[in-house]
């Protein structure tokens, strides 16, 4: 029964709390007001307890609010007294932790800390906005906002509003500024949208927008034409100075043209005369070099001459030994063969000598057989025949020696004359016999 008890009002404080416990979007502000609160207390983006019967919860909205204002159709007096209609765009919003705040905002509204301006400016807007609907708001702020324009177009002209439409939004948002902080909205921007001529009583216009556009336009002509016909004639100027420096860039470059080709034909003459001045050298140098060249020709040829004068003559020389060398030969060899010849043939006499001897002795021995003293005495007749005929064969034999020298002699003397006549022959080729000194035989 007991844990029944607890379990209920554990689930009652539960409920309880579920019941007490609010949560704001970050678009809107819960503020809280009632029992134990001396000021309302706003939370924003958080939870917060709110006891039942005793407290209170309200929400505040803190969204931007955009606001159109206008200003009426009989418009706002500007600094030089035309009526001028203005459409402009205000956004605002209630202070918040993000807001952007200087300290000398938060000096001149008498704190020293930003978080309690802050909490300041948001129970003002608690005082001025809690609970109302946002067309009374906007209708509130937009009496604010279009008090501090008229102030701020009183005050310039109206080619400055025409012209610089962004510093009298910074101007509106200044003047405004304090106003609505002190209603706690912050304005974040403003922007003008559009300006006209008012409309006055009887529903006419003055036109001065129009005719300030017109004089706009024809000053934007005029300054287009006055512009166009300056470049027209900065491009004449400009052709003119470019064709004047081409002329002159084309004179120079005629002028450098003909120095150049100038120069260049000088160069070409100073060329030609050393062209012609190094052939001239070359030809003497040629001649030079020719004529030395036919010296040393003629003197390589007087040389060959010589040198081949003195060949042939040793030729001659040589061929002459040659010849007498083998005329020397020939007759030794025919003096050589003519003594073999005799000696083979005095060989074949004394061996047929000999061999009719033996014969004869034979047969004479044969008959000694028979008649032994006619054989011996014929023997001793054929004996004394042989030594004499042997004898004689000597004493010939002797007389072919001598006979040989002196016919090898004879042979000599008869040969002399075609030894001679070979010997003759060439020499009698020879045109001429130069005489050499010493010098040359010694460079030879």
């Amino acid at each position: 029964m007991g844990f029944i008890i607890a379990a209920a009002v554990a689930a009652a404080v539960i409920a309880f709390c579920f019941l007490c416990y609010k949560k704001a979007p970050p678009t809107q502000a819960i503020v809280v007001t009632g029992f134990g609160l001396s000021r309302p207390k706003v939370v924003c983006g958080r939870g917060v307890f709110v006891l039942p019967i005793v407290q209170r919860a309200d929400r505040l909205n803190m969204r931007l609010l955009k606001i159109d204002v206008k200003t009426p159709e009989t418009g706002v007096k500007t600094k030089e007294g035309v009526s001028l209609w203005l459409d402009s765009v205000v956004t605002v919003q209630v202070y918040s932790e993000n807001s952007t705040v200087s300290d000398e905002e938060v000096r001149n509204a008498g704190y020293d800390d930003i978080r309690k301006y802050i909490n300041s400016r948001q129970q003002a807007a608690i005082s001025n906005f809690l609970g109302m609907d946002e067309a009374h708001i906007n209708e509130k702020i937009n009496d604010v906002l279009q008090g501090n324009l008229r102030e701020i177009v009183s005050e310039m002209t109206v080619d400055q509003i025409l012209t610089n439409r962004k510093q009298m939004a910074v101007s509106v948002v200044e003047n405004a500024r304090p106003d609505l902080a002190k209603m706690g909205l912050e304005v974040v921007t403003f922007n003008v949208q559009d300006v006209k001529d008012a409309v006055d009583a009887m529903g006419h216009n003055h036109g001065v927008i129009e005719a300030i556009g017109v004089e706009q336009e024809e000053l934007v002509k005029k300054r287009a034409s006055i512009a166009k016909a300056e470049a027209e004639r900065d491009v004449s100027c400009a052709k003119a100075a470019a064709a004047m420096a081409a002329n002159e860039k084309e004179i120079e470059a005629q002028t450098a043209i003909a120095q150049r080709n100038n120069e260049l034909e000088l160069a070409k003459s100073k060329l030609k005369a050393e062209a012609d001045k190094a052939a001239a050298d070359a030809n003497a140098a040629g001649m030079i070099q020719t004529n030395l060249r036919a010296k040393e020709v003629k003197e390589s040829e007087a040389d060959a001459e010589i040198a081949r004068q003195k060949k042939m003559v040793d030729l001659a020389a040589q061929e002459a030994e040659v010849q007498q060398r083998k005329l020397d030969a020939e007759v030794r060899k025919q003096a050589d063969a003519e003594l073999y010849r005799r000696q083979k043939e005095a060989e074949a006499q004394k061996y047929e000598a000999e061999r009719a001897a033996e014969a004869a002795k034979f047969a004479k021995q044969q008959e000694a057989e028979g008649i032994a003293l006619v054989g011996k005495a014929e023997a001793e007749a054929i004996r004394q025949k042989g030594l004499a005929e042997a004898e004689a064969m000597k004493q010939k034999a002797e007389a072919y020696k001598q006979y040989n020298d002196a016919a090898v002699a004879e042979m000599m003397i008869k040969v002399l004359p075609e030894i001679a006549r070979s010997v003759a022959q060439p020499l009698s080729s020879i045109d001429k016999v130069i005489s050499m000194s010493a010098a040359i035989v010694h460079r030879i």
